[in-house]
């Protein structure tokens, strides 16, 4: 299957399932100046509710875009409110 059609027609039956899968493959992946392609690292992080220090949310983030550590305003079914997270270890 080529990157440049929309579908092949395979069999007199046309197959689009494919591109979709390459195309998808291609997001997860990043070009470098040698065309090697380099996977977006991505790491776990876990977020608490300042107030009652419950562990609630389990996220992940790109380190290079959030290199400190993360603060939100999330729901806390603990607390039953909006409350702000931050990022634990």
């Amino acid at each position: 299957m080529t990157d440049g059609k929309i579908c092949d027609i395979v069999d007199g039956r046309m197959e689009a399932i494919g591109l979709f899968f390459v195309l998808k493959n291609k997001e997860k992946t990043k070009q470098t100046k040698n065309n090697v392609e380099v996977e977006v690292v991505r790491t776990k992080i876990t977020l608490a509710c300042t107030e009652c220090k419950q562990r609630n949310y389990n996220m992940t983030k790109d380190k290079k875009t959030h290199p400190d550590r993360m603060e939100t305003k999330k729901y806390c079914r603990f607390c039953k409110t909006h409350t702000l997270h931050k990022e634990t270890k």
